[in-house]
């Protein structure tokens, strides 16, 4: 799974970025998983007030928010999605799921070099390792500067680029706060990996609304 993968921004910006992704494997774990992945839910549970965004790949399309956490804790799971900006409440999270041990396949990214010590800080060594080296091809069709680094909290590049820039403007009009649209910006990532803090921080730097904090 690469959808959380490629991720840009500076460093710093991404030290307040790291998704959490767990799955069952179709031919392995998948049937008779539900109670497995709703005691992740439970444990993930644990730390809901540290959690920037969450989800199952099974969003509220009706209005509100696209997940509920009490609901996730209920669902049929096949797929877990949690967002943290904090490097220690993440690693605290993975810690209490090493020691359940449930047998879940569990992908964390973020920072190479941040991923692999908490994973060392725990007592675990990475399966597999992936790396994003880029974007390669005709990069004058791409975005540019905060632009991309929003666009690329969706690995499937449903945050549209004019969208945000749409964002943008109505924040200098005074239309909409920059955490208001920042939640907008996130209702189009359906797997809940969008960082909404990471959004808005960029969000503000973009606009004029730099006072605004809500």
């Amino acid at each position: 799974m690469t959808h959380t993968l490629h991720r840009q921004g500076s460093v710093e910006d991404l030290h307040e970025d790291y998704v959490l992704l767990l799955r069952t494997s179709r031919f392995v774990n998948h049937e008779g998983s539900e109670k497995t992945m709703q005691q992740i839910w439970e444990v993930i549970s644990h730390y809901k007030d540290d959690l920037v965004n969450y989800g199952n790949h099974n969003p509220n399309w009706g209005g509100g928010e696209l997940y509920n956490l009490d609901a996730l804790r209920k669902a049929k799971s096949r797929i877990i999605h949690v967002v943290f900006k904090d490097r220690e409440k993440i690693k605290a999270c993975l810690r209490e799921i090493k020691e359940r041990d449930f047998g879940i396949s569990t992908v964390v990214s973020g920072l190479c070099g941040e991923t692999e010590k908490i994973c060392a800080e725990i007592g675990i060594a990475p399966h597999t390792v992936n790396y994003s080296l880029g974007i390669h091809g005709n990069t004058d069709r791409v975005p540019d500067g905060e632009v991309l680094e929003i666009h690329t909290m969706c690995g499937h590049a449903m945050v549209a680029t004019n969208l945000i820039r749409h964002m943008v403007d109505q924040i200098n009009k005074g239309k909409i706060t920059c955490g208001a649209a920042a939640r907008k910006l996130a209702r189009m990532c359906d797997c809940g990996i969008f960082n909404t803090y990471r959004a808005e921080k960029l969000l503000r730097s973009m606009t004029e609304g730099h006072h605004d904090h809500r």
